[in-house]
């Protein structure tokens, strides 16, 4: 038992301080251990907090200029967004315990420190020494205080002094307060411009009788008498993910399916000067088909719309997407309930047991066919598979990974197929996670009448999925134990969802699909990233860069091994 670990240095440590050792125990950190290394991801630099903080932080450094302090600044996750050091040498010790921006600084991975623990505990705290937790901090004292937004009374993010431990002095503690005060105050002035911004711009077109007008701020939500009836607040996740998406103030339409099941034809626009408030003119039944491309987002159950099924040469049909987009759901719906269905995965160590009774279903006429997962034959039998399936007079509808992602034998037998239907991933498509989550729900609990919470939905709609549907249902699945009436509220969603705060802000499109360029790349050069990087046309650095934001850098494969979808 190490000295500070002793009864005796127990009882000498304050109780905030004590409560927050044992924290750091229970999330399995040892003294002796560094700072635990993280994802350390992109930042929004023009954020309503770095903003509002900018000021306030030019001072304190003025103020600070003939000193050995260091000022950071984490938003709302304790992600540090904003770091300023007087001296290199301070930043060098900064560096040396992940104390950089886009490092999410918790106590899980850094122990009991000023940063991490006021964020935990909400109020102001100093760490002094032998107080820190984890040894590689000690050299330190910390002084943090939390940023409670005036209006909305939530945690906008928390600041933090520190500097050498011998330079300590209770000083420092009024003079952070006064910052954190400071700040709230410039937010609260913020606010108050970009709320009257967006409230004249409602004004001028809340008298609309013709549609709804909904109106969206960072915390504002106004609406006029006609969306009071039509427009839930479950549908507000989806109002904002088209927001997040607006190019500029030019006005995009779109069509939305709202959790009513009400078909609906946006109009939205960006308010400038809000701080990425938006106006929606809303009315009901979509945009005609003349006025636009049918969209590529997938629709609710990964099943794609109803299409007539296809005839003569275009019999055969290719269902591709990422595992748990709905590919099998899709193909025995399109097979119809009397198909005869194939997996190819049983195909494994039993090839010729397989192939025999596939052969002679295809070959047999007056009957439909499913193959599922041809992605996951071997080379021989996905060449001896074309054959029949070239020659069948069935429908056949087959199914796999992203045509890019197959091998030469594979992309072959594809090939057969004259039609095609590309499941989108679940990311792609945010604002229809509400009534994608509806509709699985109302599989799993068809007599229920439970319903998600529009925080409970918010959260959904900026995780990643990298399961797609199937782990939406997963998740959904947990939430929902037990009931049968009610709201799944955030905290009935399983820790996995509700602790992602990784990806606290959702991708647009355009980021969705540089994401997924960059993916695909990867898996292409067998993740070779000198390689990628060439393909996609872009630099080893910017590569990286885009590694670190999107989070991808640890799912790619690595060179040598095999890295196939099932």
């Amino acid at each position: 038992m190490t000295p500070e670990q002793s009864p005796n240095a127990s009882s000498r440590r304050r109780p905030e301080i004590e409560l927050a050792w044992h924290r750091a125990t229970l999330s399995g950190l040892d003294p002796g251990m560094e700072v635990r290394e993280s994802a350390i991801s992109d930042i929004e630099v023009r954020s309503t907090l770095t903003i509002a903080a900018g000021p306030v932080l030019d001072k304190m450094v003025d103020e600070l200029a003939d000193t050995r302090f260091s000022i950071l600044l984490a938003d709302r996750t304790s992600r540090i967004v904003d770091r300023r050091v007087t001296s290199s040498t301070i930043g060098r010790a900064l560096d040396r315990v992940l104390a950089v921006p886009g490092f999410q600084y918790l106590e899980e991975v850094s122990g009991t420190n000023s940063l991490a623990t006021a964020f935990e505990l909400r109020r102001p705290i100093a760490v002094t020494g032998e107080e820190h937790f984890l040894e590689a901090l000690r050299c330190f004292c910390c002084y943090g205080a939390p940023i409670i937004h005036p209006v909305t009374h939530r945690l906008e993010g928390v600041i933090d002094v520190s500097g050498p431990v011998a330079d300590a002095t209770t000083l420092l503690g009024p003079f952070l307060m006064r910052a954190a005060r400071d700040i709230e105050e410039r937010l609260l002035e913020g606010s108050r411009v970009a709320e009257k911004q967006l409230l004249a711009e409602f004004q001028a077109h809340a008298n609309q009788r013709r549609f709804a007008v909904v109106a969206l701020g960072e915390n504002l939500v106004l609406t006029n008498s006609a969306a009071v009836d039509l427009v839930k607040g479950s549908d507000h996740v989806a109002l904002r993910a088209i927001a997040a998406d607006l190019p500029g103030t030019a006005p995009v339409e779109c069509s939305l399916t709202l959790s009513s099941g009400a078909e609906v034809s946006v109009r939205a626009r960006a308010v400038t000067g809000s701080h990425g408030g938006a106006l929606f003119e809303i009315t009901e039944g979509g945009i005609p088909r003349t006025r636009r491309p049918r969209p590529r987002s997938a629709p609710v159950t990964g099943a794609p719309d109803n299409e007539p099924h296809p005839t003569g040469l275009a019999r055969t049909i290719l269902i591709t997407g990422e595992p748990g987009t709905g590919r099998t759901t899709t193909a025995r719906t399109m097979g119809g309930p009397e198909c005869a269905i194939f997996d190819a995965a049983d195909a494994i160590g039993e090839e010729a047991q397989w192939f025999l009774p596939v052969r002679s279903a295809l070959l047999e006429e007056d009957s439909s066919i499913v193959i599922d997962n041809i992605d996951a034959l071997s080379a021989w039998l996905a060449g001896q598979l074309a054959g029949p399936v070239r020659v069948s007079r069935n429908q056949v509808v087959l199914t796999s990974a992203p045509v890019p992602d197959l091998d030469n034998p594979h992309r072959a037998l594809a090939s057969l197929a004259l039609t095609r239907h590309e499941l989108q991933p679940l990311r792609t498509y945010p604002h229809k996670l509400a009534a994608v989550a509806k509709s699985v729900l109302a599989e799993l609990l068809p007599e229920s009448t439970v319903e998600l919470a529009p925080s409970a939905l918010h959260l959904l709609a900026t995780q990643p999925w990298p399961g797609n549907i199937r782990e939406l249902r997963a998740v959904l699945e947990y939430a929902a134990r037990g009931r049968e009436r009610g709201m799944i509220v955030e905290h009935d969603l399983p820790d996995t969802v509700r602790m992602n705060t990784s990806t606290a802000r959702s991708l647009t499109l355009m980021e969705t699909a540089e994401r997924d360029a960059i993916v695909a790349a990867l898996r292409a050069s067998n993740g070779n990233r000198a390689a990628a990087a060439a393909e996609l046309g872009i630099g080893r650095t910017t590569l990286y860069d885009r590694l670190r934001r999107y989070g991808i850098a640890e799912s790619v494969p690595r060179p040598g091994v095999r890295n196939r979808n099932s």
